[in-house]
C-alpha cells in the first residue's frame, strides 16, 4: 500500500491548499460548460463521456509521471465504493440538477457537500474540527447562500432534490477517498475511479455512445469537464486530501460554486446579481479564514 501518500500532518499544507484551489478553479468551468453544451444529452450519457475522456487523459499521464497502475484487490474495492458515491452517483445527480435548475443553482446547492465531508471525516478518521475550520466553513457556505439566494431561479423539485442528493453523495465519496489513498498515488486512484464509472455506466449508455462521441457539444463537455475536470481536477483534489485532510480540502473547493456562477453567466447566459458578487467575496473570506495550517 502507498501509505506515504497520507501525510495529513501539516507538512504539506501549502501544496495541499494550492492543489485544492486549483481543483476548485478547474471544476468551476463545469456548470457553465454543461449548461451550455449538455442540454441535448441524458445525465448518465454525459457522465459516461466525461469519465471516458478522463480515463484517456490519466492513462497517458500516469507513465509520464513515473507511477504504476498496480493496485491490490482490497484497494480496488475501496476505490470502487468511493467512486460509486463520488463521480458516479454524485456527478450524475449533479448534471441532472444543472439541466433542471441551471448550473449556478445546482453548484450552489451541491457544494453543501462540505458539511457532509467534514462531519464524516471527523467520525471516520478523527480529523479535528478546528474552530477556524468551522468558522471558515460557516462563512464560506453563507457566501454560497448569498450567491444562490440573489438569483432568480426555477424551483424544479426534482432538480433541487438531485442537487441536494449530489451534496450528500459527494460528501461520502470525498471521505472515502482518504481511505482509498492508502493504496496508491492520487493520479492512479483517479484513473481507477474514472475507469469504474466508465464501466458502470457503459451498459446504460451503449445505444447512445456512437452518436455522443461524434457530437461536437458532447465532445466539448467530455474534454473540458471530463479530461480536465475528472482527470486533472480529481487528481489535484485527491492530492490535497492526502496532504491537508478532507475537511480543509472540501472547504478550499468552495471556490467552485462562486466562480462557477460567474463563469456560467458568460457560457450559459445565466445572469448573476450584485448579491451574487457579494457572496463571492464572502466565500473567499471564509476560505482564507478556514484553510490555515492545522
Amino acid at each position: 500500500m502507498g501509505e506515504g501518500w497520507l501525510a495529513v500532518d501539516g507538512s504539506g499544507w501549502l501544496g495541499g491548499v494550492g492543489a485544492a484551489l486549483a481543483a476548485g478553479l478547474i471544476w468551476s468551468l463545469g456548470p457553465g460548460v454543461i449548461g451550455r453544451y449538455g442540454g441535448g444529452w441524458g445525465s448518465h450519457v454525459l457522465n459516461m463521456v466525461r469519465s471516458f475522456y478522463a480515463v484517456l487523459f490519466l492513462a497517458a499521464l500516469i507513465p509520464l509521471l513515473g507511477y504504476s497502475f498496480a493496485i491490490d484487490a482490497s484497494g480496488l474495492l475501496v476505490i470502487y465504493i468511493s467512486a460509486l458515491f463520488g463521480p458516479l452517483l454524485g456527478d450524475t445527480l449533479y448534471i441532472e440538477g444543472i439541466k433542471r435548475i441551471g448550473g449556478g443553482n445546482a453548484v450552489s446547492i451541491g457544494y453543501m457537500y462540505i458539511f457532509f465531508a467534514q462531519a464524516l471525516s471527523h467520525i471516520l478518521y478523527g480529523e479535528p474540527l478546528a474552530p477556524r475550520l468551522v468558522l471558515g466553513t460557516v462563512v464560506a457556505v453563507y457566501g454560497v447562500h448569498l450567491v444562490y439566494s440573489g438569483e432568480k431561479h426555477r424551483l424544479d423539485k426534482i432538480g433541487l432534490a438531485a442537487a441536494a442528493s449530489a451534496a450528500a453523495s459527494w460528501g461520502l465519496g470525498a471521505s472515502l477517498s482518504r481511505m482509498a489513498l492508502m493504496y496508491g498515488p492520487p493520479v492512479t486512484i483517479a484513473f481507477y475511479r474514472n475507469l469504474m464509472v466508465t464501466a458502470s455506466l457503459l451498459p446504460f449508455t451503449l445505444p447512445s455512445l456512437r452518436q455522443a462521441f461524434r457530437d461536437r457539444d458532447a465532445f466539448i463537455v467530455g474534454v473540458v469537464t471530463g479530461g480536465l475536470g475528472f482527470g486533472a481536477g480529481m487528481s489535484l483534489f485527491l492530492y490535497a486530501i492526502s496532504r491537508i485532510g478532507v475537511g480543509a480540502t472540501a472547504l478550499s473547493t468552495s471556490i467552485t460554486p462562486v466562480l462557477g456562477r460567474i463563469i456560467a453567466r458568460y457560457l450559459a447566459h445565466e445572469k448573476p446579481s450584485r448579491r451574487a458578487y457579494t457572496g463571492t467575496a464572502v466565500t473567499a473570506l471564509g476560505i482564507a479564514v478556514g484553510i490555515g495550517p492545522f
